[in-house]
């Protein structure tokens, strides 16, 4: 008994001893007791602070070891194993690291603690509590990536190890974890919201939303689906659970989310269950009256309360308009093909307002609007369009480009919900899968190349978007899913009004479709239809449709030409037929083509364009794709294909008429050089007024002209003339002797090219005669003119100098006449020759120069010319920032004879040195009077004009120091230009101010 009590104490100091080598084993060389207070301590163990690792199990002591079991002999207990049992070991080990990862939990140490349990995990695999704390330090990793895969990892394996109780817990939460990473949870997290959802109401673990989440789900996924009959199913489930959420609020007596509300009316709208997305509505609006929700289910309630309006109208009355809103509708596309918007949208206003039900004026609205950029108002009208007819294709079609081109990317699902919408409708129209793939490839890769690659097998490769298409197929990198149905799986609107009997035979051909994909039962339901119905030309329609699905394009073709002589106006089967025969029999698709067109199809314009420029007729086809372009919009199917040919067809042209205009200058060149050449520059009053500051070096000119060449060397030319006229003697010589003086002395070289004129001008000289001196000075003339970027062409442009030039030269061969030599008839011809020269020479011309260098020497002055000087003098640097009021100006003024740049300079030197006195000794605001004083001299009777410059500077001014020079030198080239002028300055006091410096000219009289 005694042996075993022994080996019993033996046994319990023994693990006692066990557990201090493990901790000391766990950290080796070095232990240290835990800090007092240290709760996770278990009792008589010493915990390692410094221990970062895991660890593993320590070895039980041996006798090599020295450690417990041994005697000091060194021989082993009585069992002669190590004391101790191993599970109990690892539960110890386990409870030490379990123990230690949530103190360092406590402490914010996330990674140690992982790490902790990590190793407390390796000893005890399956324990849940373990997982579920490593779980939630994984989430709240401080560096951790957006997805939390350990921690859902983590607490999925709680279903495993402890279903009843941790996983029930924390279901929900891993469930909101799985949301944080996007589609990679997608079908597990479905899974585990079915799972919840049921559950009975109020169960643990049971979200109260879970229904709503659940429906949320299926509608995603349905979405990802695209338009495949899943999504229907997934979407029908939905509507379930959002009805089902609905209920368990009200039974709760809670108010269901405003987003479930709004997504539970908006299904039943979609279905057509237009009141019970009312009351689902209302409910909303009256639970959250503040909600943004709130205010956008008004809106659809509305809209719901005129669709059922209508839809009561339309059954009363047929849903015919009347002649009057008929009227107005055709007066707004008279003033749509006028681009005529603002009277098409009040006309539209009217049609609207007396048959709202008629579907094709709100269609045509939404068009108005949209090219007015009111794109709220087009989507308003379109979607009221697709509520009357929920099978007008192109509704749809305009509707999805406006929310594809302008308000992309936010209403992407819309675009895509009415485009595909519109190609099940129309699904000959391939360049809709280009526009399905460009949305498509932001969310949905596979739906995307399902499109691309459709639309590649269903165009040419010369088409314009080809190579794009490609391009963008060979960037997406999934494969295909699914094909979608060649033919709607819905009937068309305009079967509703058929025979009943009629329109259950057709539905039953789509549901042959839609369900079972069989073309042929379909074919023999229709065609029995037709026996039974031979003169409904919408059967053959309907079979044209099932042929052309069914590549039977040859029965389609004959279905379809059936149907038109049945009824010739069908715009929409005039388009299908075009097609089907553009690829193949282009002469025969365009008659189709065109007639389509001519029924207002846009398609049907834009494809008679482009047959014709396949086919080369390059003029025609421009003339379509203008008419295209003035009948389509930004928001047509080929709008931007269309605008790509445009440019091409452009460049075409400009290539063309550059071509035609390179040759067409060939031609013309010449004569027009000739021409330019001929009648090029100015006259001598365009450089006048062009270049004011010329006056002097022109004035100078023309007085040497008259001087030198009219007054004194062209006044005998009547007088010769004259005498050749009654045959004086020895009047052939002094003919002679005036041909020497007009034109120098005759040589070979000069008589051989006499009559080219530029040749003499290449002469002109002084010893060239009168008519050479002459020509020197309309050369300087004309040097002057360049000089201030003036051209002169006083040959051909001016009337003075045409006259001189054209009398001299009719008088070259006077010095041939010799006496005997000639008739009289030659003498008469060149008596009167002399005698028009003269009179152009000698009194006209020299009168016209005489008045011309008078008006260049005359001035007006007045207020106006006064204030425009001092405006430019007080815009100078030097008086920048100075407070200079406006001058004071009297006076009426009058003419003098000065030239005006010489006045300018004048009185901007006078201003500037008044201006610049007073700005050293006047007080401020500075200010200057000027007055225009007309003065007459009693005794001689001359009238001046005084212009009297008044300042209040006190600075000292005399006459003497003007006339002196010893003011400034501007005031010194001040009197030498007044000095040519007969003009004066001075200096007189004036009342009221300190003085004034006055300038007096001679005035002149004016001209009436």
């Amino acid at each position: 008994m005694g042996g075993e009590v022994h080996g019993g104490a033996q046994r319990r100091e023994g693990w006692i001893y066990l557990a201090l080598l493990c901790v000391m084993s766990l950290s080796p060389g070095r232990a240290e007791a835990a800090p007092p207070g240290d709760a996770d301590a278990l009792p008589g163990v010493l915990e390692p602070r410094g221990d970062r690792d895991g660890g593993g199990l320590p070895k039980p002591p041996g006798p090599e070891r020295g450690g417990i079991g041994t005697d000091p002999g060194g021989e082993t207990g009585e069992t002669g194993e190590p004391a101790g049992d191993p599970a109990e070991l690892r539960a110890l080990e386990f409870d030490i690291h379990y123990s230690r990862a949530q103190r360092l939990d406590r402490e914010n140490r996330i990674e140690e603690a992982i790490r902790e349990f990590t190793a407390a995990l390796k000893l005890q695999r399956g324990d849940a509590e373990s997982l579920r704390q490593r779980a939630h330090l994984y989430y709240r990793r401080p560096r951790r990536k957006k997805c939390p895969r350990r921690a859902i990892a983590d607490l999925k394996l709680l279903r495993t190890y402890d279903p009843v109780d941790l996983w029930i817990e924390e279901r929900e939460t891993v469930f909101a974890w799985m949301a944080e990473c996007g589609d990679r949870y997608r079908d597990e997290r479905l899974n585990l919201a079915v799972e919840m959802a049921e559950e009975p109401l109020g169960a643990e673990g049971r979200p109260d939303d879970i229904r709503f989440t659940l429906a949320k789900l299926r509608i995603e996924q349905a979405e990802s689906l695209g338009s495949a009959r899943e999504a229907e199913a997934l979407r029908e489930q939905a509507l379930d659970d959002l009805e089902r959420y609905r209920l368990e609020c009200e039974k709760a007596g809670k108010t269901p989310q405003a987003e479930a509300l709004s997504r539970l009316a908006g299904s039943y709208h979609d279905d057509g269950e237009a009141k019970r997305a009312i009351a689902v509505y209302n409910q909303l609006i009256e639970a959250y009256p503040g909600d943004p929700l709130s205010r956008r289910a008004k809106q659809a309630v509305e809209e719901l309360e005129l669709e059922l309006e209508l839809a009561t109208i339309e059954k009363e009355q047929g849903g015919r308009p009347t002649p009057e809103a008929r009227a107005s509708f055709d007066r707004a596309l008279e003033a749509i093909q006028r681009d005529d918007l603002v009277t098409a949208e009040s006309e539209l206003q009217r049609t609207i307002k007396d048959s709202p039900w008629f579907q094709r004026a709100r269609y045509v609205q939404g068009l108005v609007y949209a090219r007015q950029e009111r794109y709220a108002d087009a989507v308003h009208e379109l979607r009221m369009a697709i509520r009357l007819d929920r099978f007008d294709y192109e509704a749809h079609m305009r509707l999805g480009l406006i929310y594809a081109k302008r308000l992309s990317p936010t209403e992407d699902h819309q675009a895509i919900e009415h485009l595909e919408k519109a190609l099940e409708l129309r699904p000959d129209l391939h360049q809709l899968r280009l526009f399905l793939g460009e949305l498509y490839a932001r969310t949905n890769r596979e739906r995307a190349r399902v499109h691309y690659r459709r639309f590649l097998e269903e165009v040419s490769p010369v088409h314009p978007d080809y190579a794009r298409a490609s391009e963008a197929l060979r960037n997406l990198d999934y494969r295909l899913r699914e094909e979608e149905p060649a033919i709607p799986l819905a009937p068309p609107g305009e079967l509703r009004r058929l025979d009943p009997e009629l329109q259950r035979m057709i539905n039953e051909a789509y549901l042959r479709v839609g369900d079972d994909g069989d073309w042929g039962q379909a074919d023999k339901i229709l065609r029995r239809a037709l026996k039974k119905f031979p003169g409904e030309f919408v059967v053959l329609n309907e079979l044209a449709k099932v042929a052309s699905a069914d590549n039977r394009p040859g029965d389609a073709r004959e279905f379809w030409e059936r149907s038109l002589e049945l009824r010739e106006d069908q715009r929409e089967v005039h388009e299908r037929l075009g097609l089907l025969l553009s690829k193949e029999l282009p002469d025969e698709a365009l008659p189709h083509l065109q007639r389509a067109a001519e029924l207002g199809s846009t398609i049907g314009r834009f494809l008679v364009a482009q047959l014709l420029l396949d086919q080369y007729r390059v003029f025609q086809a421009s003339e379509q794709l203008d008419l295209y372009m003035s009948e389509a919009s930004d928001f047509d199917l080929h709008w931007d294909v269309a605008q790509q040919l445009r440019k091409e067809l452009d460049a075409w042209f400009l290539q063309l008429y550059v071509l035609a205009s390179v040759l067409g200058l060939a031609l013309l060149s010449l004569p027009a050089l000739r021409i330019y050449r001929r009648f090029r520059g100015a006259s001598l009053s365009q450089l006048l007024e062009r270049a004011p500051t010329s006056f002097p070096e022109v004035a100078r000119i023309l007085s040497l002209i008259r001087h030198e060449i009219l007054k004194h060397n062209t006044a005998f030319l009547s007088d010769v003339g004259r005498a050749l006229e009654v045959d004086e003697p020895g009047a052939e010589n002094r003919a002679a002797i005036v041909a020497r003086r007009l034109f120098g002395e005759p040589d070979r070289r000069r008589r051989r090219r006499r009559r080219k004129v530029h040749a003499d001008r290449g002469l002109s000289t002084r010893d060239q005669g009168i008519y050479g001196r002459f020509l020197g000075y309309v050369d300087e003339l004309e040097k002057v003119s360049r000089s201030h970027g003036v051209t002169l062409n006083l040959h051909r442009k001016d009337p003075i100098f045409r006259e001189m030039i054209r009398s001299f030269e009719s008088l070259r061969g006077l010095g041939e006449l010799r006496h005997g030599a000639g008739n009289t008839s030659r003498k008469l011809e060149w008596s009167k020759r002399l005698l028009r020269s003269g009179h152009v020479l000698g009194r006209d011309a020299f009168e016209r120069l005489s008045s011309l260098i008078q008006s260049l020497c005359i001035v007006r002055v007045d207020a106006e010319t006064l204030e425009e000087v001092h405006a430019l003098v007080v815009a100078e640097s030097q008086f920048a920032g100075m407070e200079i009021a406006a001058p004071e100006l009297r006076g009426e003024g009058a003419a003098i004879r000065v030239f005006r740049t010489d006045l300018d300079d004048i009185l901007t030197n006078v201003i500037r040195n008044s201006l610049h006195s007073s700005v050293l000794y006047a007080p401020k605001p500075i200010r200057l009077g000027v007055e225009l004083v007309n003065e007459m001299d009693e005794i001689t009777g001359l009238t001046t004009l005084a212009i009297r410059i008044k300042d209040q500077s006190a600075e000292k001014l005399s006459n003497e120091m003007l006339r002196g020079r010893y003011v400034e030198r501007g005031m010194g080239i001040t009197a030498d230009l007044l000095s040519r002028y007969d003009g004066s300055i001075a200096v007189e006091p004036e009342p009221g101010w300190q003085k004034a410096v006055v300038l007096r000219f001679f005035t002149v009289e004016e001209e009436a």
